[in-house]
């Protein structure tokens, strides 16, 4: 069946909404998928494109960088590259969409990353991006010398700056990197740096450099989008403790619950209903936690998962 015939059998509304996320591979999707099971193909077009892309709790740019930094951490390289390219049309800077892919060498490693980055390095030179590139690259030593002391410490948690492991933390590794994880997991980084000190001081040094100091301090793209996607990263790969860590710092960074549930409710569409329940579960503990539940709806705290 042609194009143009697909477009009429199922819509001009689902072939629009699909070509802005699938830009490169829609048509033939649909085109296999009307070959094996209309309804299916049906099904999928109301729930994953017409459906959920299109929501409205997610900012374009934010639901494509999520998906950006899933697809890179599930080793999906081609939808990625049809990812890429989608957020690319849709006018998301390629420097953040580029960030969000080396973001997930913390989780994912370089066995994740760098095929990613290989996808995107061939669509940049496409399209002419490499130039601009460069240009906006941070200098070797990233944002050390433009971060205020001061002014992150304002940031820290008070419990953490009374904790008597953290000035001996703080002078063996450095401010610039201890400081940054003190703002981002308060009343939680010191219990994994010392953790992780008290067994090799090297290899903690080495790591909170690296993430802290380096992957988390680069500024590229803002804390809440990045935490964001550092959600979506770990729900990808069925992370969930981080998950719960990301959730709390997206939320202390200016995610509404709703932007933190948009997230959970797009994994299903990609890996299934499984993660999304289990996600889902943690997230509305930490609301109870947080005496929040009324801002989604007050739901009991777990699905029974028996009948009565």
């Amino acid at each position: 069946m042609s194009a143009s015939d697909l477009r009429a059998k199922y819509g001009a509304n689902a072939f629009n909404a699909g070509l802005k996320i699938q830009p490169q591979t829609f048509e033939r999707r649909v085109a296999q998928r009307d070959s094996l099971d209309q309804n299916f193909t049906q099904l999928w077009l109301d729930f994953a494109v017409t459906g959920m892309s299109r929501r409205p709790a997610l900012d374009t740019r934010t639901r494509l960088l999520v998906l950006v930094g899933q697809y890179t951490m599930a080793k999906s390289h081609a939808t990625l590259e049809d990812t890429v390219r989608a957020a690319l049309a849709a006018g998301v800077a390629s420097r953040e969409i580029l960030e969000i892919i080396l973001q997930c060498v913390v989780y994912g490693g370089h066995t994740t990353v760098e095929p990613a980055i290989q996808v995107f390095h061939r669509i940049a030179g496409e399209l002419g991006l490499l130039e601009e590139l460069r240009a906006s690259q941070l200098p070797p030593d990233g944002n050390d010398r433009t971060r205020s002391y001061d002014e992150e410490r304002r940031t820290w948690h008070p419990d953490d700056v009374a904790d008597p492991r953290c000035a001996d933390l703080m002078q063996r590794h450095g401010w610039l990197a201890a400081g940054r994880g003190l703002t981002m997991r308060p009343r939680h980084h010191l219990n994994v740096l010392a953790w992780l000190d008290t067994m090799d001081p090297e290899f903690a040094g080495l790591w909170v450099k690296f993430c802290y100091q380096g992957m988390y301090s680069r500024g590229i793209v803002d804390d809440k989008t990045r935490l964001l996607c550092m959600v979506g990263d770990c729900l990808a790969v069925g992370e969930a403790t981080q998950a719960r860590g990301h959730i709390r710092g997206a939320m202390r960074n200016g995610a509404s619950p709703r932007e933190v549930m948009e997230v959970i409710f797009q994994t299903c569409v990609n890996f299934g209903m499984p993660p999304m329940l289990h996600a889902l579960e943690n997230f509305v503990q930490i609301m109870a936690e947080d005496g929040r539940l009324a801002e989604i709806g007050n739901p009991p705290m777990r699905v029974e998962t028996y009948a009565k």
